[in-house]
């Protein structure tokens, strides 16, 4: 499995706006991707949004980096800056019991 962590610095006040562009049409894409395991948006303060992909196989994530980099600058770019992009192999993993 491979992750990518994308980490984003919002302008004041819009992660908001930005995580409701997110749900409403980047997520569907992502979703559909080829090997498409799970994706989470974290708010991690100080305006600073962080997303967390899981695909089966590299060429996958690879491909949803794609897909989200022309999103950003088509739907998000006038409230984020620039991605701090991170991808890699899974190395430990570990999935609480349902409740």
């Amino acid at each position: 499995m491979f992750a990518t962590i994308r980490r984003y610095q919002g302008k004041p006040g819009q992660i908001k706006e930005v995580s409701r562009r997110v749900q409403q049409s980047l997520v569907p894409i992502l979703s559909k991707q080829k090997g498409f395991v799970s994706y989470h948006v974290v708010d991690a303060g100080s305006d600073v949004v962080i997303s967390i992909s899981l695909y089966h196989d590299r060429a996958a994530a690879e491909a949803a980096n794609t897909a989200a980099s022309q999103w950003v600058q088509a739907n998000v770019a006038d409230l984020v800056g620039t991605a701090q992009v991170t991808v890699g192999e899974v190395i430990v993993s570990a999935v609480g019991a349902s409740v």
